[in-house]
């Protein structure tokens, strides 16, 4: 059974379309906009990128890793038995009066 031949495929000269830039038509959207009872407004783009080189020239925060916790010093001695039920026999309470 042969295999079809996969190099013929990749190696046939394929060129994407070059790519177009996109225009936002505004006039169209203000129309639609205004349609809607909305006003357009549009950024102006100096001003922005003048925000984004004064975002990007600041410098970064100073990161200051956390200090891990201390290992707890493990007790070596004998261990040590704690009695912690009592004998409820002989207690008496108050509604017993």
């Amino acid at each position: 059974m042969a295999l079809p031949s996969v190099t013929s495929a990749t190696s046939a000269n394929t060129t994407a379309p070059a790519a177009q830039p996109f225009v936002l038509a505004l006039d169209e959207l203000a129309r639609v906009a205004e349609a809607a009872g909305l006003h357009w407004i549009q950024s102006d783009a100096d001003k922005v990128a003048q925000v984004q080189a004064a975002i990007a020239a600041e410098p970064l925060p100073v990161r200051v890793p956390r200090q891990p916790k201390p290992v707890p010093v493990m007790d070596e001695g004998p261990l040590v038995l704690v009695e912690t039920r009592r004998d409820l026999r002989h207690l008496k309470l108050p509604f017993e009066s």
